[in-house]
Protein backbone atom coordinates (compact mmCIF):
# COMPACT_ATOMS: atom_id res chain seq x y z
CA UNK A 1 0.00 0.00 0.00
CA UNK A 2 2.07 2.91 -1.29
CA UNK A 3 -0.45 5.67 -1.98
CA UNK A 4 -0.44 8.34 0.73
CA UNK A 5 -4.24 8.64 0.64
CA UNK A 6 -4.62 4.88 1.04
CA UNK A 7 -2.17 4.96 3.92
CA UNK A 8 -4.10 7.73 5.63
CA UNK A 9 -7.36 5.82 5.23
CA UNK A 10 -5.68 2.69 6.61
CA UNK A 11 -4.46 4.57 9.69
CA UNK A 12 -7.85 6.22 10.09
CA UNK A 13 -9.56 2.82 10.01
CA UNK A 14 -7.37 1.63 12.89
CA UNK A 15 -8.14 4.72 14.93
CA UNK A 16 -11.87 4.29 14.33
CA UNK A 17 -11.76 0.64 15.36
CA UNK A 18 -9.27 0.71 18.23
CA UNK A 19 -8.66 4.32 19.22
CA UNK A 20 -4.99 4.07 18.21
CA UNK A 21 -2.82 3.90 15.11
CA UNK A 22 -1.76 0.75 13.28
CA UNK A 23 1.66 0.56 14.94
CA UNK A 24 0.28 0.88 18.47
CA UNK A 25 -2.29 -1.80 17.68
CA UNK A 26 0.39 -4.11 16.27
CA UNK A 27 2.57 -3.51 19.33
CA UNK A 28 -0.26 -4.30 21.74
CA UNK A 29 -1.28 -7.48 19.93
CA UNK A 30 2.35 -8.58 19.65
CA UNK A 31 2.78 -8.08 23.41
CA UNK A 32 -0.08 -10.52 24.03
CA UNK A 33 1.18 -13.11 21.55
CA UNK A 34 4.77 -12.99 22.84
CA UNK A 35 3.74 -13.05 26.52
CA UNK A 36 1.65 -16.19 25.93
CA UNK A 37 4.56 -17.88 24.14
CA UNK A 38 7.01 -16.89 26.89
CA UNK A 39 4.73 -18.26 29.59
CA UNK A 40 4.06 -21.46 27.65
CA UNK A 41 7.76 -22.01 26.93
CA UNK A 42 8.74 -21.55 30.58
CA UNK A 43 7.05 -24.82 31.51
CA UNK A 44 4.76 -25.89 34.33
CA UNK A 45 5.52 -24.33 37.71
CA UNK A 46 7.69 -21.52 36.38
CA UNK A 47 6.91 -17.99 37.56
CA UNK A 48 4.50 -16.33 35.13
CA UNK A 49 5.92 -13.31 33.29
CA UNK A 50 4.22 -9.96 33.57
CA UNK A 51 1.05 -9.98 31.52
CA UNK A 52 0.76 -7.30 28.82
CA UNK A 53 -1.12 -4.09 29.40
CA UNK A 54 -2.04 -1.27 27.05
CA UNK A 55 0.99 0.98 26.92
CA UNK A 56 0.43 4.71 27.01
CA UNK A 57 3.97 5.85 27.81
CA UNK A 58 6.36 6.91 25.01
CA UNK A 59 8.28 4.06 23.40
CA UNK A 60 11.84 3.46 24.51
CA UNK A 61 14.23 4.14 21.63
CA UNK A 62 16.41 1.18 20.69
CA UNK A 63 18.90 0.82 17.83
CA UNK A 64 17.95 -1.74 15.20
CA UNK A 65 20.49 -4.24 16.47
CA UNK A 66 19.02 -4.60 19.96
CA UNK A 67 15.31 -4.96 19.38
CA UNK A 68 13.06 -7.40 21.27
CA UNK A 69 10.94 -10.24 19.96
CA UNK A 70 7.89 -8.07 20.79
CA UNK A 71 9.17 -5.37 18.42
CA UNK A 72 10.02 -7.88 15.69
CA UNK A 73 6.63 -9.56 15.99
CA UNK A 74 4.85 -6.20 15.98
CA UNK A 75 6.67 -5.05 12.86
CA UNK A 76 5.83 -8.31 11.07
CA UNK A 77 2.14 -7.79 11.89
CA UNK A 78 2.30 -4.13 10.87
CA UNK A 79 4.10 -4.97 7.62
CA UNK A 80 1.62 -7.65 6.51
CA UNK A 81 -1.33 -5.39 7.38
CA UNK A 82 0.24 -2.42 5.62
CA UNK A 83 1.02 -4.31 2.42
CA UNK A 84 -2.39 -5.97 2.19
CA UNK A 85 -4.39 -2.94 3.34
CA UNK A 86 -6.23 -4.73 6.15
CA UNK A 87 -6.53 -3.99 9.85
CA UNK A 88 -3.79 -5.50 12.01
CA UNK A 89 -6.37 -7.75 13.66
CA UNK A 90 -7.39 -9.16 10.26
CA UNK A 91 -3.87 -10.35 9.38
CA UNK A 92 -3.75 -14.13 8.93
CA UNK A 93 -1.24 -15.71 11.29
CA UNK A 94 -0.11 -17.99 8.48
CA UNK A 95 0.73 -14.95 6.32
CA UNK A 96 2.71 -13.41 9.18
CA UNK A 97 4.70 -16.62 9.63
CA UNK A 98 5.91 -16.42 6.03
CA UNK A 99 7.56 -13.08 6.76
CA UNK A 100 9.84 -14.82 9.23
CA UNK A 101 11.01 -17.63 6.95
CA UNK A 102 14.61 -17.87 5.81
CA UNK A 103 15.29 -15.53 2.93
CA UNK A 104 12.46 -13.15 3.75
CA UNK A 105 13.04 -9.43 3.21
CA UNK A 106 15.00 -7.79 6.03
CA UNK A 107 12.53 -5.99 8.26
CA UNK A 108 14.48 -2.72 8.54
CA UNK A 109 14.87 -2.66 4.74
CA UNK A 110 11.14 -2.55 4.00
CA UNK A 111 8.34 -0.09 4.84
CA UNK A 112 8.37 1.18 8.42
CA UNK A 113 5.82 2.90 10.65
CA UNK A 114 6.48 6.55 11.39
CA UNK A 115 7.58 5.59 14.91
CA UNK A 116 10.48 3.55 13.46
CA UNK A 117 11.99 6.19 11.21
CA UNK A 118 15.18 7.58 12.68
CA UNK A 119 15.69 4.58 14.95
CA UNK A 120 12.62 5.18 17.06
CA UNK A 121 12.13 1.46 17.60
CA UNK A 122 14.20 -1.63 16.99
CA UNK A 123 13.44 -5.20 16.06
CA UNK A 124 16.95 -6.60 16.09
CA UNK A 125 18.53 -8.76 13.47
CA UNK A 126 17.93 -12.24 12.11
CA UNK A 127 17.77 -13.78 15.59
CA UNK A 128 14.87 -11.53 16.67
CA UNK A 129 13.00 -12.20 13.44
CA UNK A 130 13.51 -15.96 13.86
CA UNK A 131 12.12 -15.71 17.39
CA UNK A 132 9.09 -13.82 16.07
CA UNK A 133 8.58 -16.71 13.66
CA UNK A 134 8.68 -19.20 16.53
CA UNK A 135 6.10 -17.17 18.42
CA UNK A 136 3.73 -16.99 15.46
CA UNK A 137 4.12 -20.65 14.51
CA UNK A 138 3.30 -21.65 18.10
CA UNK A 139 0.03 -19.73 17.90
CA UNK A 140 -0.86 -21.25 14.53
CA UNK A 141 -0.24 -24.73 15.95
CA UNK A 142 -1.97 -24.17 19.30
CA UNK A 143 -5.39 -22.68 18.35
CA UNK A 144 -8.37 -24.22 20.09
CA UNK A 145 -9.47 -27.57 18.64
CA UNK A 146 -11.65 -26.74 15.62
CA UNK A 147 -14.96 -28.30 14.76
CA UNK A 148 -15.28 -29.81 11.26
CA UNK A 149 -16.76 -26.55 10.00
CA UNK A 150 -14.00 -24.47 11.57
CA UNK A 151 -11.15 -26.34 9.90
CA UNK A 152 -11.55 -24.16 6.79
CA UNK A 153 -11.36 -20.93 8.83
CA UNK A 154 -7.83 -19.56 9.06
CA UNK A 155 -6.77 -17.87 12.28
CA UNK A 156 -6.33 -14.10 12.37
CA UNK A 157 -4.30 -12.05 14.81
CA UNK A 158 -7.41 -10.54 16.40
CA UNK A 159 -9.18 -13.88 16.60
CA UNK A 160 -6.20 -15.44 18.35
CA UNK A 161 -5.92 -12.61 20.87
CA UNK A 162 -9.66 -12.83 21.57
CA UNK A 163 -9.20 -16.56 22.09
CA UNK A 164 -6.46 -15.91 24.65
CA UNK A 165 -8.54 -13.24 26.34
CA UNK A 166 -11.35 -15.78 26.78
CA UNK A 167 -8.99 -18.48 28.05
CA UNK A 168 -9.36 -18.77 31.83
CA UNK A 169 -6.47 -17.28 33.78
CA UNK A 170 -5.05 -15.47 30.79
CA UNK A 171 -4.75 -11.95 29.40
CA UNK A 172 -8.14 -10.44 30.25
CA UNK A 173 -8.49 -12.04 33.66
CA UNK A 174 -9.96 -15.30 34.84
CA UNK A 175 -13.59 -15.06 33.78
CA UNK A 176 -14.42 -18.42 35.34
CA UNK A 177 -13.24 -17.06 38.69
CA UNK A 178 -15.41 -13.98 38.15
CA UNK A 179 -18.45 -16.18 37.53
CA UNK A 180 -17.61 -18.20 40.63
CA UNK A 181 -17.41 -15.02 42.73
CA UNK A 182 -20.79 -13.90 41.41
CA UNK A 183 -22.44 -17.23 42.23
CA UNK A 184 -20.84 -17.22 45.68
CA UNK A 185 -22.11 -13.71 46.39
CA UNK A 186 -25.68 -14.79 45.58
CA UNK A 187 -25.33 -17.92 47.68
CA UNK A 188 -23.99 -15.91 50.65
CA UNK A 189 -26.95 -13.50 50.43
CA UNK A 190 -29.36 -16.46 50.44
CA UNK A 191 -27.61 -18.04 53.43
CA UNK A 192 -27.67 -14.81 55.43
CA UNK A 193 -31.39 -14.53 54.85
CA UNK A 194 -31.98 -18.12 55.92
CA UNK A 195 -29.92 -17.56 59.07
CA UNK A 196 -31.92 -14.45 59.87
CA UNK A 197 -28.80 -12.26 60.13
CA UNK A 198 -29.82 -10.10 57.18
CA UNK A 199 -33.14 -9.04 55.73
CA UNK A 200 -33.47 -7.15 52.44
CA UNK A 201 -34.94 -3.68 52.83
CA UNK A 202 -37.98 -2.54 50.89
CA UNK A 203 -35.66 -0.50 48.68
CA UNK A 204 -33.52 -3.57 47.93
CA UNK A 205 -36.58 -5.64 47.06
CA UNK A 206 -37.79 -2.92 44.72
CA UNK A 207 -34.40 -2.71 43.00
CA UNK A 208 -34.30 -6.50 42.66
CA UNK A 209 -37.76 -6.53 41.08
CA UNK A 210 -36.75 -3.93 38.50
CA UNK A 211 -33.34 -5.39 37.63
CA UNK A 212 -33.93 -7.60 34.63
CA UNK A 213 -31.95 -8.33 31.46
CA UNK A 214 -33.35 -6.66 28.39
CA UNK A 215 -34.22 -9.44 25.95
CA UNK A 216 -34.20 -7.07 22.99
CA UNK A 217 -31.86 -4.18 23.81
CA UNK A 218 -32.05 -1.21 21.48
CA UNK A 219 -28.88 -1.18 19.36
CA UNK A 220 -28.46 2.49 18.67
CA UNK A 221 -24.75 2.15 17.91
CA UNK A 222 -23.75 2.57 14.29
CA UNK A 223 -21.59 -0.54 14.74
CA UNK A 224 -24.76 -2.63 14.69
CA UNK A 225 -26.72 -0.65 12.13
CA UNK A 226 -26.98 -3.81 10.03
CA UNK A 227 -28.13 -7.19 11.42
CA UNK A 228 -25.20 -8.67 13.33
CA UNK A 229 -24.20 -12.33 13.73
CA UNK A 230 -25.68 -14.25 16.62
CA UNK A 231 -22.78 -14.46 19.06
CA UNK A 232 -21.92 -10.72 19.18
CA UNK A 233 -25.61 -9.91 19.69
CA UNK A 234 -25.77 -12.35 22.59
CA UNK A 235 -22.63 -10.84 24.10
CA UNK A 236 -24.04 -7.33 23.69
CA UNK A 237 -27.17 -8.36 25.62
CA UNK A 238 -24.92 -9.49 28.47
CA UNK A 239 -23.07 -6.18 28.40
CA UNK A 240 -26.39 -4.33 28.48
CA UNK A 241 -27.31 -6.32 31.57
CA UNK A 242 -23.92 -5.50 33.11
CA UNK A 243 -24.81 -1.81 32.85
CA UNK A 244 -28.22 -2.44 34.44
CA UNK A 245 -26.63 -4.41 37.29
CA UNK A 246 -23.97 -1.77 37.88
CA UNK A 247 -26.57 1.02 37.99
CA UNK A 248 -28.66 -1.01 40.45
CA UNK A 249 -25.63 -1.59 42.69
CA UNK A 250 -24.76 2.12 42.56
CA UNK A 251 -28.32 3.10 43.49
CA UNK A 252 -28.09 0.97 46.63
CA UNK A 253 -24.61 2.06 47.62
CA UNK A 254 -25.65 5.70 47.51
CA UNK A 255 -28.24 4.94 50.19
CA UNK A 256 -26.43 2.29 52.19
CA UNK A 257 -23.10 4.11 52.53
CA UNK A 258 -19.61 2.72 51.96
CA UNK A 259 -20.36 -0.79 53.19
CA UNK A 260 -22.49 -2.54 50.54
CA UNK A 261 -25.17 -4.95 51.67
CA UNK A 262 -25.17 -8.61 50.52
CA UNK A 263 -27.45 -7.75 47.60
CA UNK A 264 -25.22 -4.83 46.62
CA UNK A 265 -22.18 -7.11 46.62
CA UNK A 266 -24.03 -9.66 44.50
CA UNK A 267 -25.11 -7.05 41.96
CA UNK A 268 -21.55 -5.72 41.65
CA UNK A 269 -20.07 -9.20 41.24
CA UNK A 270 -22.64 -10.07 38.58
CA UNK A 271 -21.93 -6.82 36.71
CA UNK A 272 -18.18 -7.47 36.79
CA UNK A 273 -18.60 -10.99 35.39
CA UNK A 274 -20.76 -9.83 32.48
CA UNK A 275 -18.55 -6.82 31.73
CA UNK A 276 -15.52 -9.02 30.99
CA UNK A 277 -16.98 -9.50 27.50
CA UNK A 278 -16.74 -5.83 26.63
CA UNK A 279 -13.38 -5.59 24.84
CA UNK A 280 -13.87 -8.59 22.56
CA UNK A 281 -17.47 -7.64 21.78
CA UNK A 282 -16.57 -4.09 20.79
CA UNK A 283 -13.74 -5.36 18.58
CA UNK A 284 -16.07 -7.74 16.74
CA UNK A 285 -18.71 -5.05 16.30
CA UNK A 286 -16.14 -2.70 14.78
CA UNK A 287 -14.90 -5.42 12.41
CA UNK A 288 -18.45 -6.24 11.34
CA UNK A 289 -19.19 -2.58 10.68
CA UNK A 290 -15.93 -2.23 8.70
CA UNK A 291 -17.07 -4.80 6.13
CA UNK A 292 -17.87 -2.90 2.91
CA UNK A 293 -20.96 -5.06 2.51
CA UNK A 294 -22.53 -7.87 4.52
CA UNK A 295 -20.51 -11.09 4.05
CA UNK A 296 -22.08 -13.68 1.77
CA UNK A 297 -21.85 -16.25 4.58
CA UNK A 298 -22.24 -14.47 7.96
CA UNK A 299 -21.89 -17.78 9.82
CA UNK A 300 -18.41 -18.38 8.38
CA UNK A 301 -17.46 -14.77 9.13
CA UNK A 302 -18.58 -15.32 12.70
CA UNK A 303 -16.49 -18.49 13.08
CA UNK A 304 -13.44 -16.54 11.94
CA UNK A 305 -13.99 -13.73 14.46
CA UNK A 306 -15.61 -15.35 17.51
CA UNK A 307 -13.24 -18.09 18.74
CA UNK A 308 -14.46 -21.19 20.53
CA UNK A 309 -13.16 -20.02 23.92
CA UNK A 310 -15.15 -16.77 23.61
CA UNK A 311 -18.30 -18.65 22.65
CA UNK A 312 -17.85 -20.77 25.78
CA UNK A 313 -17.46 -17.65 27.90
CA UNK A 314 -20.67 -16.19 26.44
CA UNK A 315 -22.60 -19.42 27.07
CA UNK A 316 -21.46 -19.73 30.68
CA UNK A 317 -22.15 -16.06 31.35
CA UNK A 318 -25.67 -16.56 30.00
CA UNK A 319 -26.09 -19.43 32.47
CA UNK A 320 -24.98 -17.07 35.24
CA UNK A 321 -27.58 -14.52 34.13
CA UNK A 322 -30.32 -17.14 34.35
CA UNK A 323 -29.24 -17.90 37.92
CA UNK A 324 -29.20 -14.16 38.63
CA UNK A 325 -32.77 -13.79 37.37
CA UNK A 326 -33.93 -16.49 39.80
CA UNK A 327 -31.96 -14.89 42.64
CA UNK A 328 -33.44 -11.45 42.01
CA UNK A 329 -36.97 -12.80 41.66
CA UNK A 330 -36.72 -14.64 45.01
CA UNK A 331 -35.22 -11.53 46.62
CA UNK A 332 -38.05 -9.36 45.36
CA UNK A 333 -40.67 -11.77 46.75
CA UNK A 334 -39.30 -11.94 50.27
Amino acid sequence: MSDDADGARWESAHRAAYGCGAWDRARHQADVLVAWHTERSAGFGAPAPLRPVVRRAPRVKWPWGSGSSENATALVLWRVAQETGVLVDEVLLSDAVRYCEAGATSLPAGPLPDEARGGGIGVGGAESVAEAGRVLRAHVADGSAPSPRETAVRATVGGRVRELRATPDWDGGDWQAALTRARRSMREADELQEQGTWRPTARERTVAARTRPDREPAFESARLSRPAPDWPVRARRLLSFAAVLSAAADSLSSEEGSDPSPVGRALSALADACALLQTSTEEIEHLWAAEPQPPVDPATWELAHVPKALRTQIEETEQLVRAAEAFLWMLACR
